[in-house]
């Protein structure tokens, strides 16, 4: 028997940099039941039996009037695990602004494999909500899997979890859902305490169906009056062979095998900085080293400055020797005579002109007023914000020619466990865009980490409560967000993306951060020196040598530990791996050729063992040059 002595998780650390903190989740077993318990972020999470997924996890975020989740601080939590069973109490407190919310959380599990995990909670405020309590989510492997429903008048119906990505919700009024495992084995999920309904997150590139309380149906923002009690429980169990459990999966040695899977890479850009206007010769010189396919300007055309903003972008992409993509947010009173006259005046290499917004008549709007100017570039569409809203206004026009859309891994979690789960479902979206899309090019991007709210609006879930803004993620100038943007260009690589736009050129959203005199202003807390080049920069850098070259995947027995690719083009090649978490790690490759040179991300050396068994640092990411075939 474990028991773990109370443990409080003060406010000062939850205000720290998430890459920064995190304490190690709690392996707990129930039967044939495996799963761990997120003590920061109060998650349940990776519920598997035997090798089967059974839940990508279970959690209870408490969201306000705009959406925005209040961070949860635990504390008094308490953990008795036995061998085959658990018990584990703890409390949460949620704080922010006028919301003052506390709920008690039970986890049980027993030896027949049944978790329960119960919400006791009560406002100490009075205060507006749009959502408190539940959030069951079901991993990307349910995709396709039979289900039967049983809704809260107790009728069962036969169905199956969607394949492609649902733009609406799948299942509503829920009390129940069971669905296959394997054959033979079923898994059930009951819900009490409030009406629940699904949705396929698989939208926002998070990794899950969710299951959440309060139908979108019923209007919000609701009153919670100070002293309101809340009460909720989920109970999951198995039925059928029920499988041995196996031991945790960050026990398990993670392998890397080569396969034969190719695909173009795609074309790669970066986005003009939303910080600095101009970039210097300095800057040219060391995006120029990127050989980068393109830059990307965003233009609200019922917004003074665009024009300014169109000449900038045209001069940089010129120094660069890169063509521009255009996005067009056309807003209520677009200035086409203005932005006419720009085009014709400094004549930017334009290969790309991408109409925002998803309504069909500013599409045709553009079309007709852009057809003087437009010469060889594409005419398409884009959405600025996520996948859902294209799978939700899928473009139709035939004249339409190019189609894309954003991503960014933070709609719904904030930390990097749930980050990295979204990059294999990057692809899942891109395959359902084919699906309406046909052969048209799709341009993805912008590819970031935080949503970039293009037009100077903030996001739905209101104005940034730190000291940095909306788009900004304290973590872009560190290893992880080359880890993840090598998961990302693998993954979108691997399902036939035409082009990706990355993060911004300069600056803290930038793959170089700002000089001196531009970030002297900034709160403090960004972890960054004036003028450095992040990590990310470093992998561009890797992927640029190989432009016009191909991708070969390289298959990850655990890939939410560590992804990994082959880069080809006549007489080069190289390996790039990636450690995707916070402890070293090393893992096997298996059908690669001895490397002939192992340098880690920044260009300094490293060693590997044969057969090859290079050791990661924390997010590490490690080329091992190969012979060419």
């Amino acid at each position: 028997m474990k028991t773990y002595l109370p443990l409080l998780v003060a406010p000062a650390l939850a205000a720290m940099a998430p890459a920064a903190r995190g304490a190690d989740p709690v392996p707990l077993r129930a039967g044939p039941l495996t799963l761990s318990f997120d003590t920061e972020h109060a998650f349940l999470r990776y519920l598997r039996a035997g090798p089967h997924e059974v839940l990508r996890g279970i959690n209870a975020p408490v969201r306000d009037h705009n959406w925005a989740t209040v961070a949860p601080v635990v504390s008094n939590l308490v953990v008795d695990a036995r061998d085959d069973s658990f018990r584990v109490t703890f409390d949460v407190r949620c704080t922010q602004g006028d919301l003052d919310f506390l709920w008690k959380g039970t986890l049980t599990g027993n030896a027949a494999g049944v978790v329960e995990f119960s919400f006791d909670g009560e406002a100490l405020s009075t205060f507006k909500r749009n959502r408190i309590g539940f959030c069951v989510l079901h991993g990307p492997s349910a995709a396709g899997q039979p289900w039967i429903i049983e809704t809260a008048d107790g009728a069962r119906s036969p169905g199956s979890f969607p394949r492609s990505i649902s733009p609406h919700q799948p299942a509503k009024n829920l009390r129940a859902i069971t669905h296959d495992l394997a054959p033979g084995l079923q898994a059930r999920v009951d819900f009490e305490g409030e009406v629940f309904e699904m949705e396929d997150q698989r939208n926002w590139t998070d990794a899950s169906f969710k299951t959440y309380c309060t139908p979108l149906e019923i209007p919000y923002p609701v009153e919670i009056a100070k002293g309101t009690k809340i009460s909720q429980k989920i109970k999951v169990s198995l039925a059928g062979d029920l499988p041995a459990a196996r031991r945790p999966e960050a026990d398990t040695p993670v392998v890397l095998t080569l396969s034969d899977q190719r695909s173009a890479l795609p074309r790669l850009g970066l986005q003009v900085s939303g910080e600095v206007k101009d970039l210097t010769d300095s800057q040219i010189n060391q995006l120029r080293a990127l050989h980068l396919d393109h830059l990307r300007v965003d233009l609200a055309l019922s917004r003074d400055g665009f024009a300014d903003s169109l000449r900038r972008a045209a001069g940089q992409a010129r120094a660069l020797g890169v063509s521009l993509h255009v996005g067009l947010n056309l807003g209520k009173t677009p200035a086409f005579n203005n932005l006419l006259d720009v085009v014709r005046e400094s004549q930017p290499p334009v290969s790309r002109w991408l109409v925002t917004g998803g309504d069909p008549a500013h599409f045709q709007t553009a079309r007709a007023r852009l057809a003087s100017v437009v010469g060889d570039a594409l005419l398409g569409v884009t959405q600025t914000t996520n996948f859902v809203d294209l799978n939700r206004a899928r473009p139709e026009d035939a004249a339409i020619q190019v189609v894309g859309f954003a991503i960014n891994p933070q709609i719904h979690a904030f930390d990097i466990p749930s980050m990295v789960e979204t990059l294999e479902i990057q692809a899942d979206a891109v395959a359902t865009a084919r699906e309406f899309a046909g052969a048209r090019p799709l341009a993805i991007g912008p590819v970031t980490l935080r949503p970039q709210f293009v037009d100077g609006e903030d996001p739905p879930g209101g104005p940034p409560a730190g000291p940095f803004p909306t788009q900004v993620d304290e973590r872009q100038g560190t290893p992880f967000t080359a880890a993840w943007t090598l998961g990302s260009v693998k993954y979108l690589a691997a399902a036939g993306t035409d082009s990706v736009t990355c993060f911004e050129t300069v600056g803290w959203n930038g793959v170089i951060d700002a000089d001196a005199d531009t970030t002297k202003g900034r709160p403090a807390g960004f972890p960054s020196q004036p003028g450095q080049r992040f990590p990310v920069y470093h992998l561009l850098a890797h992927l640029g040598e190989f432009a016009g070259g191909t991708v070969r995947q390289i298959d990850s027995s655990d890939p939410l530990r560590a992804v990994a690719i082959v880069l080809e083009k006549p007489g080069l090649r190289c390996a790039l791996v990636a450690n995707l978490t916070g402890q070293r790690l090393t893992p096997s490759l298996r059908g690669l050729d001895t490397p002939v040179g192992v340098r880690r991300l920044t260009g300094e050396t490293a060693t590997v063992s044969l057969p090859l068994s290079p050791e990661l640092t924390p997010y590490g990411v490690l080329r091992l040059d190969l012979p060419p075939e």
